[in-house]
């Protein structure tokens, strides 16, 4: 049985949701279908059965969607041809930690504090947050230091309060353009950054999010303090929930898919896209692309920080030419998302 649920995680990287919706649960349970599969195994060793062959095998199928979460790094990246190294950070700051999330008050000085001891060269943030009061566009520029060119973007543009996406860089933008969603907030963009005699095309994305409620974390953090009748309430609650974003992100991941096969330049494909690499959004999105993390990174490539089991959901893709020599995945707690830092190569 658990071992047909991981093959289905395997499957459920090549069918839309939108088309059978119930595969996308599989590939959301791959880690913890990896695991017991993993348990059947040193059972059946330990019973001297040939049976710890059956799961063994069905492991090796899916073995690059395991590079894919963990990472034992065995040898170093070289740097051959090379003529620029670029820093790129990709962070969801969480609004900046506008409602008080963290019960830290120094939040905000903190995000910066970090980013400032980084020293990237481009920032892509996901869940930007600016106001007309004491976190505006140029308190934010002053506070990463004065020498960006910036691309913003909001979707709620408000007269006090502004949430959106924003790509910040040192090198000079020279041009911009947005992806929009129907019937989302969510929203995508795309900075053209010229680097030296190169131009490299960032695409910034936050995909559509669950939008879970105080209850459905209530149930996540404690289902035994709920009911029998409410715990299946809150069971079929998230479950749909879950199932109108796999939905919607497939979609979304098509569009910005097709936005970077028609690039004219290599590319960035940062962000957040709410999805983990055993999902039709991460390889609809890689098709002919690079992971950072599988490429350079180490250890388990866990980015969610939040009451949700922590899954890889924050990336750094780049194009052929571009090579990743350093990838961190850095467990700062400032938001519910870990900072993603590549150190990246420019080929001839």
């Amino acid at each position: 049985m658990v071992i047909a649920a991981l093959l289905l995680s395997y499957l459920s990287v090549y069918v839309n949701p939108a088309k059978a919706w119930f595969l996308a649960f599989f590939g959301l349970a791959y880690p913890f279908l990896l695991i017991i599969n993993a348990l059947f195994i040193l059972f059946w060793i330990s019973k001297k059965k040939w049976f710890a062959l059956i799961p063994i095998l069905a492991i090796l199928i899916g073995w690059n969607y395991l590079s894919s979460y963990i990472q034992i790094p065995l040898k170093t990246q070289k740097n051959n041809q090379v003529y620029e190294s670029i820093k790129v950070l990709s962070f969801n700051v969480r609004l900046f930690d506008l409602y008080k999330w963290n019960n830290d008050k120094n939040t905000v000085d903190r995000i910066f504090e970090f980013i400032q001891s980084e020293a990237p060269d481009i920032i892509c943030f996901q869940d930007f947050y600016t106001s007309t009061g004491e976190l505006s566009e140029n308190e934010i520029i002053k506070k990463l230091g004065n020498k960006h060119f910036t691309h913003i973007n909001y979707t709620i543009d408000g007269k006090e309060y502004n949430y959106g996406i924003a790509t910040f860089s040192k090198y000079p933008i020279i041009n911009r353009g947005s992806i929009h969603f129907s019937n989302s907030f969510n929203t995508s963009i795309y900075t053209d950054i010229l680097i030296d005699d190169d131009t490299v095309r960032v695409f910034n994305n936050h995909l559509q999010s669950i939008r879970f409620n105080k209850n459905n974390y209530k149930f996540i953090s404690n289902s035994k303090s709920f009911k029998d009748d409410e715990r299946m309430k809150e069971i079929l609650d998230i479950s749909y929930r879950l199932r109108d974003a796999f939905i919607k992100r497939a979609g979304q991941a098509e569009i910005i898919s097709n936005h970077i096969q028609n690039s004219p330049h290599s590319v960035f494909v940062c962000g957040d896209f709410n999805d983990a690499p055993v999902s039709y959004t991460y390889k609809t999105i890689k098709k002919g692309l690079k992971d950072s993390f599988t490429e350079a990174g180490k250890g388990i490539g866990n980015t969610y920080n939040g009451n949700f089991p922590s899954f890889r959901i924050d990336y750094i893709l780049h194009s052929d030419k571009i090579r990743c020599h350093r990838l961190d995945i850095k467990k700062v707690q400032l938001s519910d998302h870990y900072p993603v830092v590549g150190e990246f190569y420019l080929s001839k």
